[in-house]
């Protein structure tokens, strides 16, 4: 009965959005932008920031983020968001590194996340709800007349990942062309729960009420999350980064096999080392951008002659 009752708060609690603060801006760091507004593909508003490169460039990285956060990252050194670490995940210094680096940036807000749309309740889903919103940003890219010219690139994290990755299952033509993409920290439904019970000490039985409980509440299912199956889809060079020692989930196991399932070579893996702290990830390329960068030139197309000039 206990472990009943534990598995259906923890079933409601889980998938449900507390919205978090936009606490910065990027004129805060210096940079140029606009804010902007464009539709999922089922009509969801999004709202977001189109940040410039510093100097004019046909390059643009599209980049979503982790949940509970944003598009600015997410405020945990404040209560009463402290329970992820205590510290701030910020990601303007990222951007101002690729707007440095001659990347122009839209990085925008996932439904019911920062100041996007609300949608289902408030409850996320990234192979059901979220994978639309993916779709939305490149076709927004692709139909603005600033950017429809421009060479695509992905920086997807967590339920932003796990929802490009969904959408590749489901509609890898809208993929065609894309040069590259960082995936940070990609994560499977299963090792998820599988991870949870054994923190909370729990056994198979809890793993079995999370199902029916999350099922009767929000009507999804565990494997609802599986960028284990859709990684297969992946159609460019992908760069994937995440924390070895992650205390949220088995990540050693789920994400080498989230890599693996990757086709062809034209991939790599990092693992952040000496931390458990999940959202270290999503902050390192805020302190370290130069993995990043080097990836995104790699696999960016030359420069026009008359441009390099």
């Amino acid at each position: 009965m206990i472990v009943d009752f534990m598995m259906k708060r923890v079933a409601k609690m889980i998938a449900d959005v507390p919205r978090t603060p936009i606490l910065r801006r990027p004129d805060e760091f210096g940079m140029a932008y606009e804010d902007v507004s464009f539709p999922a593909v089922d009509g969801i508003t999004l709202e977001g920031w189109y940040i410039p490169a510093k100097t004019p460039s046909n390059k643009i990285v599209i980049c979503n983020h982790f949940s509970p956060g944003n598009r600015y990252g997410y405020a945990g050194h404040l209560k009463p968001w402290r329970r992820a670490g205590g510290f701030e995940v910020n990601h303007l210094p990222k951007y101002k590194a690729l707007v440095e680096a001659g990347y122009n940036v839209l990085a925008y807000d996932l439904r019911n996340h920062g100041f996007s749309a609300p949608a289902q309740n408030g409850g996320y889903n990234p192979g059901l709800f979220e994978y639309k919103d993916v779709l939305g940003s490149l076709e927004y890219v692709r139909s603005n007349p600033v950017t429809k010219d421009m060479e695509i690139h992905l920086h997807s994290q967590c339920l932003g990942g796990n929802a490009t990755l969904a959408a590749m299952r489901k509609h890898p033509e809208a993929f065609e062309g894309v040069q590259s993409m960082v995936l940070i920290q990609p994560i499977s439904g299963d090792a998820l729960v599988r991870k949870l019970v054994k923190n909370l000490r729990m056994g198979k039985r809890a793993y079995a009420a999370f199902e029916k409980h999350y099922n009767e509440i929000w009507g999804y299912r565990i494997e609802d999350s599986s960028p284990q199956r859709d990684a297969a889809f992946i159609s460019m060079p992908t760069f994937v980064v995440q924390v070895r020692n992650d205390a949220f989930t088995y990540a050693e196991e789920d994400v080498q096999a989230i890599y693996d399932a990757i086709p062809g070579d034209d991939k790599k893996l990092y693992w952040i080392e000496d931390t458990t702290q999940r959202f270290r990830g999503y902050q390192y390329f805020s302190e370290n951008p130069k993995q990043m960068v080097d990836w995104y030139d790699q696999n960016s197309a030359p420069a026009p002659l008359s441009a390099a000039v």
